[in-house]
């Protein structure tokens, strides 16, 4: 039995929280306990509540690019609420909980180029930073300059270069210990219309991802040609490739993912790599669903999917086993 701990009066914690009113998705059965941090202090607060009551921790932002295990969570969910804006030239330093589409808006505002086609994209820009978000020939890991977290009790500026940011990349999917406090990011001063750039790009995003879709976006990464064995190539259709990627999606629509169900979990009918929640989907309905049609395209064209959303369970990142292993 563990210890009650005292909770500092700064925190209000709340105890078995569900965790699929968290996640675009809705899946997921109760954290154990639930913070939102606001500021530097209340997340050190929460985070030496935690280790003194000897949980683990998950950063959460705004739940859209999550799946939770239907067995819960059994330690602190830690909501990154951390915001601001604070433009310096063509330097912007953004809290880590900020939300991303009210940040490329007012970046567009500035007249500061980079993000904006990145419009639409749901989450926080802490999120965006751990999968390196990206859309239509842009990422935010292009655009970073330093990134400032708490770890290992104290304050870090980390510079871009060692953060590995690459496609749907970054070292915080590794260092889970690592949270974001905010982010510096060099833009480009612009006299395009950028606002317009971002409305054309949310109403093609609209077309795949309608509102009120429970569905996390795509739920495998693309795949990039130089990453590729020569051997996998040569079973690749010439029209699957799509600016130096094979698009996840072909290849499950290929292997006949389109509009396959289980329970509640269902491929979309019209785009072979998105996984939807059509009302009471469990995890492993999801989970069962993705590893059987990454194990068929494993079958047939020699290529391991990699999930591009977060798989909480049982307290820690799980990966899909998904072909060969």
């Amino acid at each position: 039995m563990i210890s009650p701990t005292p909770v500092p009066s700064s925190l209000t914690l709340q105890q078995d929280v569900s965790l699929a009113d968290l996640s675009t998705l809705q899946v997921g059965g109760t954290a154990s306990w639930f913070t939102q941090a606001y500021d530097l202090q209340q997340f050190q607060e929460s985070h030496i509540w935690a280790e003194k009551q000897g949980l683990p921790i998950f950063y959460l932002g705004e739940g859209s690019n999550v799946l939770f295990s239907d067995e819960g969570f059994p330690g602190l969910i830690v909501q990154n609420c951390i915001t601001g804006i604070e433009p310096y030239g063509e330097e912007v330093e953004i809290g880590a909980g900020q939300n991303l589409i009210e940040t490329i808006r007012r970046l567009n505002r500035l007249k500061l180029s980079g993000m904006e086609r990145l419009y639409g994209i749901p989450g926080t820009v802490a999120g965006a930073l751990v999968g390196n978000a990206g859309a239509y020939g842009q990422q935010i890991g292009d655009s970073v300059v330093e990134v400032t977290i708490w770890s290992n009790h104290q304050v870090q500026v980390l510079p871009a270069g060692d953060l590995d940011l690459r496609y749907r990349y970054s070292l915080f999917q590794k260092q889970r210990d690592w949270f974001i406090l905010n982010c510096r990011l060099r833009l480009q001063k612009s006299s395009k219309p950028l606002q317009d750039i971002s409305d054309e790009i949310l109403t093609k995003r609209l077309v795949k991802y309608p509102q009120g879709l429970k569905c996390p976006g795509s739920f495998f990464k693309n795949i990039n040609l130089d990453e590729m064995p020569k051997t996998a190539l040569e079973r690749i259709p010439e029209d699957f490739i799509m600016f130096g990627k094979i698009p996840a999606g072909k290849l499950l629509e290929a292997v006949g993912a389109n509009g396959v169900r289980r329970g509640d979990a269902q491929f979309a009918d019209y785009h072979g790599n998105l996984i939807l929640n059509l009302g009471q989907a469990t995890s492993q309905d999801i989970l069962s669903l993705a590893d059987e049609y990454a194990g068929r395209v494993w079958e047939h064209f020699r290529i391991r999917l990699e999930p591009e959303i977060l798989i909480i369970d049982d307290g820690e990142w799980a990966h899909l086993r998904g072909g060969d292993e």
